[in-house]
Formats: structure tokens, sequence, C-alpha cells
């Protein structure tokens, strides 16, 4: 597997660029939560509704698309032309709409009915569904395969990651791509902060992929660009 960082290649597995000696990452616009369970998030697997239901009503927000990550989806993603798009962990619609924009068949999903509507009455012309990634079958998703399947400021609350990462997997249409964008813990910088993926949260997350692409938003937030 190639690993590529804007345009350097890297080879070396499932080595991505190192989260060492970096500053600390822009994570959600938001507190991080308290008390972690076992699985690293503060509820247990197949239980992410009992947190981000009470979380969205609070009205909590997070890090908007800027152009820089914009242009990243346009660079590793091209144009849609139809072809089918899933947002897992939608929100408030902002992924799923861009990727409408960039002409994908987009739906978004999220295990919060709050966010759901707040994305529905941004985004009335989007398919926008409440379903939990983890503990929903995937045959109830609306297709069985997505040339894209994203996921933004999502896969560190994942409790159950390899699972996640299989499930993802399992609905990835040959030659698509699974967008992941997210914060990272830096080393040296204290410890984790609730929001950051680790190394090893990373080092999961990269592994087994044909190729990886990696887009530094600034020194520890990032895309990663993953095909089969």
């Amino acid at each position: 597997m190639g690993t590529v960082q804007g345009d350097v290649f890297f080879t070396g597995g499932a080595n991505a660029p190192s989260t060492k000696s970096r500053r600390s990452p822009h994570g959600p616009l938001a507190n991080g939560p308290g008390l972690m369970t076992a699985t690293g998030t503060p509820y247990a697997v197949r239980d992410a509704a009992s947190y981000w239901e009470p979380v969205w009503r609070q009205g909590r927000r997070y890090r908007g698309i800027d152009a820089a990550e914009a242009g990243a989806m346009h660079r590793h993603l091209g144009a849609g032309r139809g072809r089918p798009a899933l947002d897992i962990g939608c929100g408030d619609g902002a992924l799923t709409a861009h990727l409408a924009r960039l002409g994908y068949h987009s739906t978004g999903i999220d295990c919060a009915p709050t966010a759901v509507a707040a994305a529905r009455a941004r985004h009335p012309q989007l398919d926008l569904r409440v379903l939990d990634f983890d503990s929903a079958d995937t045959d109830s998703l609306p297709r069985s395969a997505y040339a894209v399947v994203a996921c933004r400021l999502v896969y560190r609350w994942a409790a159950d990651k390899p699972g996640f990462l299989s499930r993802v997997r399992r609905i990835l249409a040959p030659g698509g791509v699974f967008w992941v964008v997210t914060s990272l813990h830096t080393e040296g910088q204290g410890p984790p902060r609730p929001w950051e993926a680790t190394a090893a949260d990373v080092e999961l997350l990269t592994a087994q992929w044909s190729r990886v692409r990696v887009v530094e938003l600034d020194p520890s937030f990032r895309c990663y660009a993953l095909r089969p």
C-alpha cells in the first residue's frame, strides 16, 4: 500500500504520516465529553444515540467545511455523475449537501433525530435518515453499495472501530473511496482531548487499503481518501 500526503508519495504498508511533534488539532467547536467507557467513547457499542441526541438538543455545532477541505474533496472524490454516496454521522447535513453539489446522489444518516431534523430543515431536497450505522443492519440502507462512503468527525467516536471499518468495506463499491475527516492527537501536547483520534486509531484506519491519500488541512486536522 502507498500513502500520499499532498503531492508526496509514501510507501510502507499502513504507515500513514506520523502524528508526532505537532500542535493541537482543531476539533469540534465545543467542549469534549467527559467520562469515557472502555471503548474510548462516552457510550457502549450500539448505544451512540443515548449520548448524541442530548448533545444535539443542547445545540452543539462543529467545525465547518472550509475552502481547503472542499478543494480536497473535489480533488480526491471527483465529479459524482449521479453515483451514490453515503454520509455516516451526517449531523446538520453539511457534508451530505457538499457531496450532492459534487454531483453524487447522496444520503445522510445519523443516530440523533435532532441532528437529522436540523439537516432536513437546512437541506429539504436531500435524502436524510435517522439510522445508527453501528447498530442497524446494512440491508436497511437505501443501496447495497456506494461509490463514496464518508464520515466527518465521526470515526473517532466509533465504539467498535474494527466493526465500523468492516461495515464500511462491505458497502463500498469496487473502485470506491472511503473519505474520512478527523482531528488527531499530537504527542507532546498532553493527554488526548476527547475528539482526537490517536496514532493507534489512524493505524487501524489506514490498514488494508490498496491506496491511502492524506490531505493535511492543518498540522493535526486531516482528510483520508482510502481505496480498496
